[in-house]
């Protein structure tokens, strides 16, 4: 065993988490046995990270209410507080922030008592709290090159690591997900994997049946959906389908995420940084709509596959259920389906396990 007490902060969205996640599953078998994981106070989070944590009650400011600025400093302080106790007690020798309001506190207060810090960026445009964090931390790491042009002024201390894969998804580990598989390549029947990210996307939940729904019935029979919907929006997206006949598999949530990647020919789904980074790795064709609120950040992912024919971009404001079917019967077509892939996976993306702990180990 290593003797290196490392603290890993993450939480907010699975985009955050899974990383986080994939990095302490590797620190582990490496033999780096004094790993310890910050998360927030929500049951989701912790239900993804399934596993001992110490939990803080920060959230992010969602409306400019007076109560709601009130409850958010009333948890940023209590959070940073427990952010200092927390340094305190575990006194880790590195602190690995993976973004999101979660991170500030804990990873500002690490640097300021001379800990070792690094963050990490998943997605192109780095979000707000990495943007105030890069100045104070000694290392960042990012998934994409194209992030340097908005961190320039410390292009020093950035490492181009590319962004952690869930572990199932690593073609190289045994029962880790094939590299491009199209299982149907030999019949005429296709598969779509729809999906809105870790918690779901209600605009897609109902434009995507609807979509589908408007094929005639000979291109419709010839699908099957498997689609994550969200907890809320589970019940309504199978009625949709059964509705409309389309044959369908409906959850609202996964953890055989590298299974339902193996069955689908291609993807419909919005393009935060696991879902981008995961479509490039296995060299699946997609069709992305990026969230339309935020920064941006889904739209400047989107366009790396965009720009290289990997996927179709689509805006959501003004989308059509028509424009999407349209999108989806360009896919229907092998021969299509398997260029696309070919030159997904000709972009040689890697995972960035080897490239962070390096940084972390040094």
């Amino acid at each position: 065993m290593v003797h290196m007490r490392i603290l890993i902060v993450a939480g907010g969205t699975g985009g955050h988490l899974f990383p986080a996640i994939r990095l302490g599953e590797e620190l582990a078998l490496r033999g780096y046995s004094e790993v310890s994981f910050v998360t927030s106070s929500r049951k989701r989070d912790k239900e993804i990270l399934k596993k001992e944590c110490a939990t803080l009650p920060i959230i992010p400011l969602q409306s400019k209410s007076p109560l709601a600025v009130l409850n958010f400093i009333a948890r940023l302080f209590t959070g940073t507080i427990k952010s200092l106790f927390l340094i305190l007690r575990l006194r880790p020798e590195v602190v690995v922030g993976f973004g999101g309001y979660l991170t500030g506190p804990i990873v500002l207060l690490a640097a300021l008592l001379g800990k070792k810090t690094i963050i990490h960026e998943q997605n192109v445009y780095p979000g707000k709290a990495n943007r105030m964090l890069a100045g104070s931390v000694d290392k960042i790491a990012v998934s994409f090159p194209e992030t340097l042009n908005y961190l320039k002024k410390f292009e020093s201390k950035i490492v181009v690591s590319g962004n952690l894969l869930r572990r199932e998804l690593d073609f190289r580990n045994p029962g880790g997900c094939q590299h491009g598989n199209l299982r149907r390549c030999g019949s005429n029947s296709f598969t779509i994997l729809a999906m809105g990210g870790s918690q779901g996307a209600h605009a897609l939940n109902r434009l995507i049946p609807e979509a589908v729904g408007l094929m005639d019935n000979e291109k419709k029979h010839l699908l099957e959906m498997i689609h994550i919907a969200g907890y809320k929006d589970e019940e309504d997206v199978k009625r949709l389908y059964a509705d409309k006949d389309i044959n369908n598999r409906v959850f609202s949530f996964t953890e055989d995420i590298a299974g339902l990647y193996s069955e689908c020919d291609f993807v419909i789904g919005r393009s935060g940084a696991t879902t981008v980074s995961e479509l490039l790795y296995l060299g699946k064709p997609s069709i992305l709509i990026p969230y339309p609120h935020g920064n941006g950040h889904q739209r400047l992912n989107a366009k790396i596959l965009g720009d290289r024919g990997d996927a179709i971009l689509l805006e959501e404001k003004g989308l059509r259920a028509e424009h999407l079917r349209d999108a989806i019967m360009k896919f229907m077509d092998k021969g299509v389906l398997r260029e696309m892939s070919a030159r997904a996976r000709s972009s040689n993306a890697t995972d960035a396990c080897d490239t962070l702990i390096k940084a972390v180990i040094e």
